[in-house]
C-alpha cells in the first residue's frame, strides 16, 4: 500500500508528523489506474479515504470521465465531487493556519502553511469551472467563471511564494525581462498595439456574446460583478508576475523538493496555472468581452514554459501536464495556419519541438502502457507529421479502452484520419460507431457519415449505377437522422455549432431538391466531405498526394458529371473557389491561391452570402486565407520551412506582406457574427499573436 502523496506528489513521503502529512491515508497508487484506462480500480481505491486529498482524487476521476465523455449526469456528479473537495480542503487550510506554530508543525521553505490545501481548492475550482462552462445551463457556466477567478488567484499567489523564495535563494541569477516580456508589458499599457484589437470589447461588438440568462434576462451585470468580489483585490489585466523573473525551473531531483508537500504544490501550481494562461491565451475573438469583463489575459509562453516544468515529475500531474502539451502541439498548433516563428534560445514554446514531444510521449507510453489515451496522442502525433496512414493505422487495432469515454475519442480520430485519406467507407462506419458510443454531437457524426455516402454515391455513379443508388440510400438516411439529433446538447446554454451547422446545411440541400425536383443527394453542391476536411484542418495533415485528391473531387463539383451545377449560384461557386484556394496554399501555390480569393471568392459583396440558409462563413474565412498566404509567403517562413522562394529577400517585401496579412486578419476579427465564428477564430487569434511578435522583433 502507498500513501495518497505518492500519486500526487510521486516522491516518498516526508519523514515529518504534521497536519499535512497525517491527513494522507494509505492507499492504492490511483494515478496509474486513471491514466491506465482504469478508473474504476482508482475509485475503489479513493472510496477507502475521507482525506481532501481522497475527495480531490475523487473529484478527479469524475472530471476525467465527464471531460472525455461530456454526459450530463457525469458532469453532475463532477460538479458535486468537486464542491466537497473544494469544501474540505478549504477547511483544512483554514486549520494547518491556525495550527502552523504547534510543535510539530512542518514549515515548508517555499510556501506558507496550508499552501498545499489552497492548491487543492484552486484544482478543485479549475475543473469545476471547465465542467461549469461545459454544462447545458448558462446559470452554472456564470458560477464557473467565479470559480476560474478564485483559482487564479490562489495559483497566481503560490507562484509568487516561490518567486520570492528564489530570489533569496539565488540572488545573483535573477533574469532581465526578455524581449517578450517587454512586448507583453508594452502591449498592456499601450491600447493602440495589435494585441489589444482583438481583446478590447469596443472592437468586437457584433461578434461577442451577450450573457443571457434561461429565461431571458441580460446577465451582463452579474458578469461584470466578478472583477470586485468581496475581500478580494480585482484580478488586473496580463500576468501579475512577468514570466522573465527568476521561476523555480529545476529538476524533480533538485535538493530544492526536500519533501513530498512542495513537490505537490510547486508541480500542481505550475500545471494548473500553466494551462490556465495558455486556454485564455486561445479564446477567439467572439469571446473576448466576456473575458475583458472579467479580467483576465492570457500567455501563451509563460503558460506552456510552466506546463513544461510541471511535466517533469512523475506524478499524476506530470502526467497531466504531458498529455495538456501534447494536446496543444498536436492539436491547437496544427489546426492553426498562422504561428509566431521560432526564436532562437524559444523552442518548447514557438514552432514544434518535435524531438521533445516524441520523448515525452515515449516516457508516457512506458509509464501507462495499458492506456490507449497515450495511444491516442501517438496516432494524433503521426498525423500532425502527415503520416495518416500511420495514424489510421495505429487505432485500427482490435485493443479496446476499457474507459468508454476514451474509446469515443479514439474513434472519432480514426474516423478523422478517415476522412482526411478519402477512405470513405472506414469515414462512415467509424462515425456510426461514434453515435453509438457518445452522445456530444450525433447530429455531427451522422452528418459526416452521410457525406462520406454521399461522396461514394459521386465515384460510381457512372461505373456502377446499382452501387451508386445504395450510397444515395444510405447518403439520404444518415443526412436527414441529423437534424432530429441537434439542439440536445449545448455549450454556455447555446446550441453547438456545429449542430447549427449541419440542421442549416441540411434544410438548404432539402429546400433545393425540392424546388429543383431532384433526389436530396443530387441537391448537394460542393462536396461536403472536402468541406469538413477544411473546417477540421486537414489540410495541414495531408500529403501532396492527398490533397491533389482532394483537388479532383471539388473538380467533379463543376464537371459535366454533376447534372445540377449549371443550377448553383454564386454563393456556391464561391464556396467552392474558397477550398480549392486553401488546398493551393497547403500546395504552397500561393500566387494561385491568392488569384483564385481575389477573383473569385473576395470580390463578391457581403450580402451575396447573407439570409435564410446562405453560407455566411465564405467571406471572412476567405480574408484568413488571404492572410496565410501571404504569410508563407515571407522569405522567413521560406527558409524556416526550407521551402524554395522566388522572391529576393528584402526587408521591405517581408514587411509588406506582414502589413497586408495583418490587414486580413483584422477584417476577419471585426467581421460580424457568423456560422461557426468561434472555430474560425480560434486561429484568427493566434495569428493575431504571431504577427504581434513579428512586429516586436522587427521595429519599423
Amino acid at each position: 500500500m502507498l500513501r495518497v502523496g505518492s500519486w500526487l506528489y510521486g516522491k516518498k513521503p516526508a519523514n515529518a508528523s504534521t497536519q499535512s502529512l497525517d491527513s494522507l491515508a494509505e492507499l492504492k497508487d490511483s494515478a496509474t489506474y486513471i491514466l491506465n484506462d482504469d478508473v474504476d480500480s482508482a475509485e475503489s481505491g479513493l472510496a477507502k479515504g475521507t482525506s481532501s486529498f481522497h475527495n480531490l482524487g475523487k473529484g478527479m476521476v469524475a472530471f476525467v470521465r465527464a471531460t472525455l465523455g461530456f454526459e450530463q449526469d457525469i458532469m453532475r456528479q463532477a460538479s458535486e465531487r468537486l464542491n466537497e473537495a473544494e469544501t474540505s480542503a478549504a477547511g483544512d487550510q483554514h486549520r494547518a493556519q491556525h495550527n502552523s506554530h504547534a510543535p510539530n508543525a512542518f514549515h515548508s521553505e517555499i510556501y506558507t502553511a496550508g499552501s498545499e490545501y489552497a492548491l487543492c481548492q484552486a484544482i478543485a475550482q479549475l475543473m469545476g469551472a471547465v465542467v461549469g462552462v461545459l454544462n447545458e445551463s448558462l446559470t452554472e457556466s456564470i458560477r464557473a467563471f467565479y470559480r476560474l477567478r478564485k483559482a487564479y488567484i490562489a495559483l497566481d499567489a503560490i507562484l509568487k511564494m516561490e518567486e520570492k523564495f528564489m530570489e533569496l535563494r539565488e540572488p545573483s541569477q535573477v533574469l532581465l525581462p526578455s524581449a517578450n516580456d517587454l512586448s507583453r508589458a508594452s502591449t498592456s499599457q499601450d491600447p493602440k498595439s495589435s494585441d489589444s484589437s482583438i481583446e478590447s470589447p469596443s472592437k468586437l461588438p457584433s461578434a461577442a456574446p451577450r450573457a443571457v440568462s434561461p429565461d431571458g434576462h441580460d446577465l451582463s451585470h452579474s458578469l461584470s460583478s466578478l472583477t470586485v468580489a468581496p475581500g478580494s483585490e480585482p484580478v488586473s489585466s496580463g500576468t501579475s508576475t512577468p514570466g522573465g523573473s527568476n521561476v523555480i525551473n529545476h529538476d524533480p531531483d533538485s535538493d530544492i523538493f526536500k519533501n513530498e508537500i512542495d513537490v505537490f504544490v510547486h508541480s500542481g501550481a505550475n500545471f494548473c496555472f500553466g494551462i490556465l494562461l495558455l486556454l485564455i491565451s486561445m479564446v477567439p475573438p467572439a469571446f473576448s468581452k466576456l473575458l475583458a469583463i472579467i479580467g483576465f489575459r492570457g500567455d501563451k509562453q509563460r503558460g506552456i514554459r510552466l506546463l513544461w516544468q510541471a511535466s517533469k515529475f512523475h506524478n499524476l500531474i506530470g502526467a497531466m501536464a504531458a498529455l495538456a502539451l501534447l494536446g496543444y502541439y498536436n492539436g491547437f498548433v496544427r489546426y492553426c495556419d498562422i504561428m509566431p516563428d521560432p526564436t532562437p534560445g524559444e523552442d518548447d514554446v514557438e514552432g514544434y519541438p518535435q524531438e521533445r514531444l516524441a520523448g515525452l510521449l515515449a516516457e508516457m507510453r512506458s509509464r501507462f502502457p495499458d492506456s490507449r489515451l497515450w495511444l491516442l496522442e501517438e496516432s494524433r502525433m503521426k498525423g500532425a507529421n502527415k503520416d495518416l496512414e500511420g495514424a489510421l493505422n495505429l487505432l485500427s487495432e482490435t485493443k479496446r479502452s476499457a474507459l468508454k469515454q476514451v474509446e469515443a475519442l479514439c474513434v472519432f480520430e480514426k474516423s478523422l484520419n478517415a476522412l482526411f485519406l478519402h477512405n470513405y467507407e472506414v469515414c462512415s462506419a467509424g462515425f456510426i460507431e461514434c453515435v453509438d458510443i457518445n452522445s456530444w454531437s450525433r447530429s455531427l457524426y451522422y452528418y459526416i457519415a452521410g457525406s462520406c455516402q454521399v461522396a461514394l454515391y459521386r465515384q460510381s455513379i457512372t461505373s456502377d449505377p446499382k452501387k451508386a443508388e445504395q450510397h444515395a440510400r444510405k447518403a439520404a438516411e444518415y443526412i436527414r437522422k441529423a437534424p432530429s439529433q441537434a439542439g440536445k446538447k449545448r455549450f454556455m446554454a447555446r446550441q453547438l455549432p456545429f449542430d447549427v451547422f449541419v440542421t442549416r446545411k441540411i434544410a438548404k440541400w432539402e429546400a433545393r431538391a425540392k424546388e429543383w425536383n431532384v433526389e436530396l443527394v443530387d441537391a448537394i453542391g460542393v462536396d461536403p466531405v472536402e468541406e469538413m476536411i477544411f473546417f477540421w484542418n486537414g489540410h495541414s495533415r495531408m500529403t501532396r498526394s492527398e490533397l491533389e485528391q482532394s483537388l479532383v473531387r471539388l473538380g467533379w463539383c463543376e464537371s459535366d458529371k454533376n447534372k445540377t451545377w449549371s443550377r448553383e449560384g454564386q454563393e456556391e461557386k464561391a464556396m467552392l473557389e474558397l477550398l480549392r484556394a486553401a488546398v493551393l496554399r497547403s500546395l504552397h501555390h500561393h500566387e494561385e491561391a491568392k488569384q483564385t480569393l481575389k477573383t473569385k471568392v473576395l470580390n463578391h459583396e457581403k450580402s451575396l452570402f447573407k439570409g435564410h440558409l446562405k453560407d455566411d462563413w465564405v467571406l471572412p474565412a476567405a480574408h484568413f486565407e488571404m492572410a496565410a498566404n501571404l504569410w508563407m509567403e515571407r522569405p522567413t517562413y521560406q527558409t524556416l520551412h526550407n521551402l524554395s522562394s522566388d522572391v529576393s529577400e528584402k526587408p521591405e517585401y517581408e514587411r509588406k506582406q506582414v502589413h497586408d496579412c495583418k490587414d486580413h486578419l483584422e477584417r476577419a476579427a471585426r467581421w460580424e457574427s457568423y456560422e461557426l465564428d468561434a472555430r474560425i477564430g480560434l486561429k484568427v487569434t493566434a495569428a493575431m499573436e504571431a504577427i504581434h511578435k513579428w512586429e516586436t522583433m522587427h521595429p519599423a
